[in-house]
């Protein structure tokens, strides 16, 4: 039985331009609603490289990690701030329709600010939908839109304890590894 699903899964790999299931990309994570840092509005969340499994016509999982830090002096206090943040991403899709077609999304985000300051750690969940357009046929850009819910946390850096929703879009690009 395995024998059989995995050339099942080689064959529905292979249909498509694609020898094999692996995938590496990137996504600009980009909302409405609270943000990374703990504000309200519009912007950029982060960057989150990926890698993964994508078999056309079934599914996906990637997993992308995004960090970056910052730091700051207060002009009136002369304090100094450091923040190193790291986002821990799962993705899980149903691709039924094929490639270039509609598909849908759950995600789970861990996401951990380490700053001198404080530390803080919190969880974010989102569901949602996206689409590939093939650019080559072994690249696509990916777009999706999901609904994130921010579970609650305090924030030193922020000084305030932060929980609410946000509306995401990601934009980014995939590439089938040969």
């Amino acid at each position: 039985m395995k024998k059989i699903f995995v050339l099942l899964l080689f064959f529905t790999a292979t249909s498509f331009a694609q020898k094999l299931p692996f995938v590496i990309g990137a996504v600009a994570e980009t909302g409405y609603g609270i943000l990374n840092d703990g504000s309200e509005g519009a912007g950029l969340n982060r960057m989150t490289p990926f890698l993964g499994a994508w078999v056309q016509g079934i599914g996906f999982f990637r997993v992308g990690y995004g960090f970056y830090n910052y730091s700051r002096t207060e002009k009136s206090s002369g304090e100094h701030l450091y923040v190193r943040s790291r986002a821990l991403n799962a993705t899980l899709g149903i691709t039924p329709l094929g490639p270039g077609r509609p598909y849908l999304t759950g995600s789970f985000t861990h996401v951990r600010k380490l700053a001198n300051v404080g530390d803080v750690t919190w969880n974010e969940w989102g569901i949602g939908g996206g689409a590939t357009f093939q650019i080559l046929p072994t690249a696509a850009i990916v777009t999706e839109l999901e609904q994130r819910w921010i579970l609650s946390h305090y924030d030193p850096v922020a000084d305030l304890r932060v929980h609410g929703t946000r509306l995401q879009f990601n934009v980014g690009f995939v590439v089938y590894v040969y």
